[in-house]
């Protein structure tokens, strides 16, 4: 993989990236901050400087030079007073020419006019602050102003000051922030890695791969689902094995059967007819068999597609109770398990189709009779609040827990020791569920060790009446091809 396309790599420059804008954004702001602060108090030191010196000298206007110098010594600044003509003393030109001064900083107009001047210029590359204040006199006439002249090189410093500890402050950031980013970015991105790693081991087939599972946040529950997958996939597989030597034993026994029996009639090895009725009645009962199976993979195979045909009708279920009921009946008596149908207090009709109910029960029923050896097997539907629930109750051993939530999947077959003794492909339940799901319906099992099995198929109250004909047919709900 691309060095850059790697997650570290992207996590750590989205990071990085937002760090540095953040890290810009708080730069510009306290620079401007800090700038507009220093420069506010500068404006002001001047301002209040002019006012204090335009104060001292309508209080003593005949000391007017004296104090301005005094006031300019003092302060370490330069005062001049611009008088009412608009024009500045001898002393003030000769210091406005030794200080380089510009002529177009003092706006005179505007002082002439009796409003503030406030300048900053430079002269032989420091900043100086300009600060222009009037004079009036009792009548409210201009009588003269004061400009005062200060160096901003000490505001100017302080600001380049705090400009240099803010980027060094951020290098200083920034170099840290690389290393967390670093650090942060390697050990959220390990685990993505290694899920990475696992998923590829587990596509090549390699489905013992588990992670160890130390997290509790989102990633730890992505492991936790790919180790669940991986565990469900290798139990698909051992089960799809399982499967596949199961069918393929159970095609071959008939057909070897077929085969030897048949090749021992056509060359006429058997001349009793006895023992040719017998030899064709096993013939007839393997090729039995053997279209059974078939018959269960095809309708599964339909089944999973979407591809069954379902005519619904309004179905008597103590009808077809007995009817199902009466199948099973002689197999169980020779097992000595007794079929006892518990028919409905009312009369019972169901929406659904008449053959794949039957086709449901049947199999429910096979099933209760293989794996009970006494006792007794019973059939019964009961109305509850909003549905109504038909139900195969049996004594047989149970199915121990760990295995109820895999009994209705395809291949799966709980007694796998004694799988020849019992028989079956383990498609019954499957194809239980897939029926029942296809008219609106759900299948239920319960089961304890010892005490017996009951599996219901539970359909919801809009799909049964108590009176044949009652309320709208709802057929188009489980009407499907």
């Amino acid at each position: 993989m691309n060095r850059w396309n790697r997650i570290d790599f992207k996590l750590g420059a989205v990071m990085l990236g937002l760090f540095i804008v953040v890290l810009l954004l708080l730069g510009v702001v306290f620079n401007g901050l800090f700038t507009k602060f220093t420069t506010k108090q500068s404006h002001n030191e001047a301002e209040e400087l002019a006012a204090h010196v335009v104060g001292m000298l309508k209080k003593q206007p005949s000391a007017s030079a004296n104090l301005i110098g005094t006031m300019s010594e003092f302060s370490n600044v330069d005062i001049f007073m611009l008088r009412e003509d608009g024009t500045f003393s001898e002393r003030d030109m000769r210091l406005i020419r030794e200080r380089g001064y510009p002529d177009g900083i003092w706006d005179k107009p505007s002082l002439l006019a009796s409003r503030q001047v406030e300048t900053e210029f430079a002269v032989n590359g420091k900043w100086l602050l300009l600060h222009g204040k009037p004079m009036q006199d009792s009548g409210g006439r201009f009588s003269g102003g004061i400009y005062v002249i200060s160096s901003l090189e000490a505001m100017k410093h302080s600001i380049r000051t705090i400009r240099m500890m803010i980027m060094m402050t951020g290098a200083g950031a920034l170099i840290v922030t690389l290393g967390l980013v670093f650090v942060l970015s390697r050990k959220l991105s390990r685990p993505l890695l290694q899920i990475e790693k696992a998923a590829r081991r587990i596509a090549k087939g390699e489905f013992e791969t588990r992670m160890p599972v130390a997290r509790k946040d989102e990633i730890g529950s992505l492991i936790g689902a790919i180790n669940d997958l991986a565990g469900e996939l290798q139990r698909y597989r051992d089960t799809r094995n399982e499967f596949f030597a199961n069918i393929s034993h159970e095609l071959r026994t008939p057909v070897t059967y077929l085969e030897g029996y048949a090749d021992v009639l056509a060359k006429g090895l058997i001349r009793d007819e006895e023992e040719q009725q017998e030899t064709l009645g096993i013939i007839a009962r393997e090729a039995r068999r053997l279209m059974v199976l078939i018959r269960e993979l095809f309708d599964l195979a339909k089944m999973e597609e979407g591809r069954i045909d379902l005519c619904p009708e309004w179905v008597d279920v103590n009808e077809l109770f007995d009817k199902s009921a009466l199948k099973v009946k002689l197999r169980a008596e020779d097992k000595g398990v007794a079929v006892r149908v518990s028919h409905p207090e009312k009369e019972l009709h169901l929406w659904a189709d008449v053959n794949r109910m039957e086709q449901i029960l049947m199999n429910l029923l096979d099933n209760a009779v293989t794996f009970t050896s006494e006792g007794e097997i019973v059939l019964a539907a009961t109305r509850e609040k909003d549905r109504i629930r038909i139900e195969v109750r049996d004594s047989g051993p149970g199915i121990p827990a760990e295995e109820l939530p895999y009994v209705f999947e395809r291949f799966y077959r709980v007694e796998k020791s004694r799988s020849r003794q019992y028989g079956g492909s383990g498609l019954g339940l499957s194809i239980v569920k897939k029926l029942a799901e296809l008219q609106g319906a759900a299948v239920e099992v319960r089961s304890r060790l010892g005490e017996g099995t009951s599996f219901a198929v539970v359909f919801p109250a809009g799909a049964c009446a108590e009176e044949k004909g009652i309320g709208n047919e709802p057929g188009s709900s489980i009407d499907r091809r």
